[in-house]
């Protein structure tokens, strides 16, 4: 446990922030900050199964109203190419929405609840490229991104095993896609 607290309080200070202890749902809690935007990083337990989540908030930046914003959800694919086509044919995966960015599209699935926004968004500058570097560097399970709230992303990595130098980039490209929240939208 001690070599799991020297960890923690490394990552403090990587994102200029605080280990946040006695939390009752997770055991692993730091609070931050990275490029003027407040960042969370939670895990229910700090080793396996249990992954770790990233949350960045940018709702305090946020004027939209809720009928001009959108939620886009992002999952991996399981087969890609020829074998995807296999695999809905099976159930195995499901469809997703297209977003109309052939490099996102033939890699990772989305939902989303406002095309047109979701959509203008994903054709904003360095977005397509940012996305592709988080499912690079992470492989997550699912990334979250309100227009109104702000990004998540959960990792399947326990925090035992988390590569603090791969965090803080992860935190870095999630910051990226949280400005072009914050300017566009």
């Amino acid at each position: 446990m001690p070599e799991t607290e020297t960890k923690l309080e490394k990552l403090a200070k990587i994102i200029d922030g605080q280990v946040v202890s006695n939390q009752a749902a997770v055991q692993i809690c730091i609070k931050g900050i990275v490029a003027g935007f407040p960042v969370k990083l939670e895990a229910i337990q700090a080793n396996y199964p249990f992954g770790v989540s990233y949350f960045i908030e940018t709702s305090s930046f946020s004027s939209m109203s809720v009928n001009e914003s959108f939620k886009l959800v992002v999952t991996p694919k399981y087969a890609r190419g020829r074998l995807s086509a296999i695999t809905r044919f099976l159930f195995f995966e499901r469809r997703g929405q297209n977003v109309d960015v052939p490099a996102l599209d033939s890699a990772l699935i989305f939902k989303y609840d406002n095309g047109f926004l979701a959509k203008q968004f994903a054709h904003c500058p360095n977005v397509a490229a940012n996305i592709q570097a988080l499912e690079k560097q992470t492989h997550f399970n699912e990334m979250v991104i309100k227009s109104d709230a702000g990004l998540y992303l959960s990792q399947p990595t326990p925090f035992n095993v988390l590569d603090l130098e791969q965090c803080k980039e992860t935190f870095d490209t999630l910051a990226k896609l949280a400005q072009v929240l914050f300017e566009v939208f």
